[in-house]
């Protein structure tokens, strides 16, 4: 699902060093609204590196980037409250329970009380998580702990959900429900950047992918 309207991730020239490292190296980048787009490429090719980039975790050596409109670099609290951005390290507290970690993210977007408990719970059954809502994440498997991951970024209903490699080292049931998230996410209207390394995860999802390799973008377009 794709419209022209407006390009919802834009990258011109981004670079990134760490001291004599360059690990991303002027790349070009221009997602469209309401589009799956794939970021593939193998370990230490530079995609984690450009989505912390483009959510805000890293500022560019070079170069610059937008995300829904604003600035990933002089606006990036404009940014961040327009998007959700599941990564692959993030850190779920063990002890808290889904429905708390939800609940606690809710609070932090600025839904306490009963919106945020409702919004909770909307979520848990979105991701097929509701009978195991009151258990601590500690006790949750791989896919399940992913699910979670995935709902807590979209507590605010972002329009642009960033993901990071979402199904590795997921079962193929796990993995499979995860696609169908996304694929329904994205017919509500969801703009999603997806990285990932399975060739077979960009052609089942994505519209249009581009393969970084050595921080430079080797080929770009359909699957």
């Amino acid at each position: 699902m794709r419209s022209s309207s407006a390009a919802h991730v834009v990258a011109h020239g981004l670079v990134r060093r760490f001291g004599d490292l360059t690990a991303v190296d002027g790349i070009d980048l221009d997602v469209g609204e309401g589009e799956i787009f794939g970021f593939l490429g193998p370990n230490g090719a530079g995609k984690s590196t450009t989505v912390r980039m483009l959510v805000t975790l890293l500022k560019p050596s070079a170069g610059s980037a937008s995300v829904a409109g604003f600035d990933v670099a002089s606006q990036p609290n404009e940014v961040r409250r327009r998007i959700g951005v599941a990564l692959q390290d993030a850190a779920i507290d063990p002890l808290m329970t889904g429905n708390e970690s939800l609940r606690l993210q809710a609070v932090m977007q600025g839904l306490g009380g009963r919106p945020g408990q409702q919004r909770a719970g909307e979520l848990l059954e979105r991701v097929g998580l509701t009978e195991a809502g009151d258990r601590r994440v500690g006790t949750y498997s791989g896919g399940m702990r992913r699910r979670l991951d995935l709902a807590l970024a979209l507590i605010h209903k972002p329009s642009v959900l960033f993901l990071d490699e979402p199904t590795t080292g997921l079962d193929p049931t796990s993995r499979q429900a995860v696609w169908e998230e996304v694929r329904s996410l994205n017919d509500e209207g969801t703009t999603v950047f997806l990285t990932t390394q399975y060739l077979e995860e960009a052609d089942q999802l994505a519209g249009r992918i581009a393969i970084i390799d050595g921080g430079t973008i080797v080929r770009e377009g359909d699957p």
